[in-house]
């Protein structure tokens, strides 16, 4: 068996269940790539566990696949199955005839609710990633003016590179969304950022987007951004503690 566990947003979320099976698991390994705690370290978690754990960068997560083995584990920050990429292992375990079980874990979607906004409203969640020479990818603000057509609200996850140490903030993700937004759907539209999720620090903001180069940046990573669309009274009023 190879287990894919997810251990929360911080070092100190890891379930009584997801503990017991990493203890019981010849060797630990972490996916260093798609997402960051919001509070904690690797090493806190290997003090916590008693157990040395192996950070994945992109080319091993992805590629060389060497971690998945027989009673061996893969960690993620968040849930097991937020990001696509655990999807793969499936069918490459498959390949090499081992079973897998996953464990859940706390992530950004737990939260969502903390906003004041309500979880059945939102549409299709989407990431907006930094754009790079010759790729600029826009396929995420269809997602959002999609979600906006039928009066729904918009998870944005923001773009995290683990590897440069570079953590996409709310007002780089607008900047992005500006320049695409050619016809200002998005000019009037409230936003929530939420930053730090779960951590000491965490930090929630609203705004218009138009206002965005107001606002100075959160300094607490990683951020999501929220685009809401169709607003009742008591989503309004809630959202509004948050605005400064």
């Amino acid at each position: 068996m190879f287990y894919i566990i997810g251990i929360g947003v911080t070092t100190n979320q890891i379930t009584k269940e997801a503990e017991n099976i990493i203890k019981n698991c010849k060797e630990i390994y972490i996916d260093n790539y798609t997402n960051i705690f919001s509070e904690g370290k690797i090493e806190e978690l290997e003090n916590i566990l008693s157990k040395k754990i192996t950070p994945l960068q992109r080319t091993e997560l992805e590629q060389s696949l060497e971690y998945l083995k027989e009673d061996c584990c893969l960690l993620v920050i968040g849930n097991a199955f937020s990001a696509t990429t655990h999807y793969t292992l499936i069918e490459e375990a498959k390949k090499k005839n081992i079973k897998i079980k996953m464990i859940p874990g706390i992530s950004v979607f737990s939260y969502i609710g903390i906003s004041g906004l309500f979880e059945y409203k939102f549409g299709k969640t989407t990431s907006i990633v930094y754009p790079e020479k010759n790729y600029f990818p826009t396929s995420f603000y269809k997602t959002i003016c999609d979600n906006l057509t039928i009066g729904a609200h918009t998870v944005c996850l923001l773009d995290i590179k683990t590897d440069q140490n570079r953590f996409m903030s709310f007002n780089e993700a607008c900047e992005i969304l500006e320049k695409i937004d050619e016809e200002k759907k998005l000019c009037d539209k409230e936003c929530v950022v939420l930053a730090g999720l779960g951590s000491n620090n965490q930090k929630i903001e609203t705004f218009t987007f138009k206002d965005y180069k107001l606002l100075k940046n959160i300094e607490v990573y990683p951020q999501t951004l929220i685009i809401c669309g169709n607003l009742n009274d008591f989503e309004k009023g809630a959202i509004d503690e948050f605005r400064k």
